[in-house]
């Protein structure tokens, strides 16, 4: 099963969200998520999930990189 989205975060960014679930161990996935224009991709292996994963799950574990840009 894999997932795919887009989301509007705060200072009109877009962010693509994506959760997968390869070769890893039963109940395992891997997240990632990057910010609209920028190269970095942030990634996670969670070992032990929800079934199936929600997008909220997926986005509550960037909440720190999608924090607001403070000037």
């Amino acid at each position: 099963m894999r997932d795919e989205w887009t989301k509007g975060i705060s200072g009109d960014r877009l962010v693509k969200c994506t959760y997968t679930y390869p070769d890893l161990p039963d109940g395992a996935a891997f997240l990632t998520a990057q910010i609209a224009n920028h190269e970095v991709v942030y990634s996670i292996i969670v070992e032990e999930t929800e079934q199936p994963f929600s997008r909220h799950g997926v986005e509550r574990h960037f909440e720190y990189e999608f924090r607001p840009i403070s000037h």
